[in-house]
């Protein structure tokens, strides 16, 4: 494990210097007192962070302050091509609140070849057997296709549920923002790759004609990963951030999803809104994120960083209390 450094937080002066800046190119992005309020707020008072970087593209942040109790943990599961410091954004917020870090970056490779990640989901899952981080409770947050590695690593939990039992256990909740099913990624590998809209289509048709051919080596990983996450065998509450105009991570198929977990009893929270690109509800609603994110973690228990609360649901047993709890929230928003 490669000790990357050790840094501070980022000035809020030079951080809202650096937005504004960025929006006086963009005019039609979101309002710029919001924005530079939220970030000021979550990263110029953070404290110092320790950044390793565990495998190529799994990376851990830790707060350096002492705590009482082990830390909650985080698991971003990053959008395809993601970069280090978009992820950085998010983990941010949850530093401000007590937890550390571990990212996880999505190569085009891992999309294409699902062997690819589930090699990367077992290292995963072993990094989080060490002493290090054993004992945490654990949070998901994926964006995009990074769902569809989330589903691998709930099929590795269910393929080999007594050798990590441990994590099953330690798994408090999730959520997913613009979250793609299979049948998106070739639309949504094509968007990522070109803004060209005759070379997005040639990619998305030679991705389907991919997945038509090699339906067994291939194609059934996906579809075994899809069914994994619409199952959410751990009954975990989720909050979906989504929206309307998303033509990848399509409103239907995230209400579908809601829907079919709601019906098992499952605690669902979830914020839409109308118009918002594609991974961009944070930098264009702010304000509203975070809200969303803060309530969701109060819900689970993880508001201060600490344990999650010992009522929450489990595989065995479902609490109709905290689905009409979700429900309240969501009415309240």
């Amino acid at each position: 494990m490669a000790l990357a450094g050790v840094r501070s937080a980022s000035s809020c002066t030079k951080l809202a210097s650096v937005v504004l800046h960025q929006f006086r190119t963009r005019p039609n992005a979101s309002p710029l007192p919001g924005i530079v309020q939220v970030w000021c707020r979550y990263e110029s008072s953070l404290p110092a962070v320790e950044t390793k970087q565990l495998t190529a593209n799994i990376q851990l942040k830790t707060l350096q302050e002492p705590a009482p109790q082990p830390r909650p943990l985080i698991l971003l599961f990053g959008w395809m091509l993601a970069k280090q410091r978009h992820l950085d954004k998010y983990g941010n917020l949850y530093h401000s609140k007590g937890f550390d870090v571990l990212s996880l970056k999505m190569r085009p490779a891992q999309v294409l070849i699902p062997q690819r990640a589930q090699a990367t989901v077992e290292q995963l899952l072993k990094l989080l057997l060490t002493p290090e981080l054993r004992s945490r409770p654990i949070m998901i947050h994926g964006f995009s296709v990074g769902g569809y590695m989330y589903g691998e690593y709930l099929v590795k939990l269910e393929q080999h549920a007594k050798v990590y039992a441990d994590i099953r256990d330690r798994m408090v909740g999730q959520i997913f923002d613009s979250p793609v099913d299979f049948e998106g990624v070739p639309s949504g590998f094509a968007t990522v790759l070109t803004k060209n809209s005759v070379a997005r289509k040639v990619i998305q048709q030679s991705l389907e004609a991919y997945l038509r051919l090699f339906e067994k080596s291939i194609t059934s990983h996906y579809i075994n990963a899809s069914k994994a996450f619409h199952r959410n065998s751990l009954k975990l509450p989720s909050l979906m951030l989504y929206s309307r105009s998303d033509p990848i991570g399509v409103d239907r198929n995230i209400e579908n999803v809601m829907k079919i977990w709601k019906q098992m009893g499952i605690p669902v929270m979830s914020r839409c809104w109308q118009s918002s690109p594609h991974v961009s509800h944070f930098h264009r609603h702010p304000d509203e994120y975070v809200e969303a994110v803060l309530k969701f973690l109060d819900f689970v228990g993880l508001s201060k960083g600490g344990r999650a609360r010992s009522d929450r649901p489990h595989v065995s047993r479902v609490s109709v209390e905290h689905t009409k709890k979700a429900e309240e929230l969501q009415q309240a928003q």
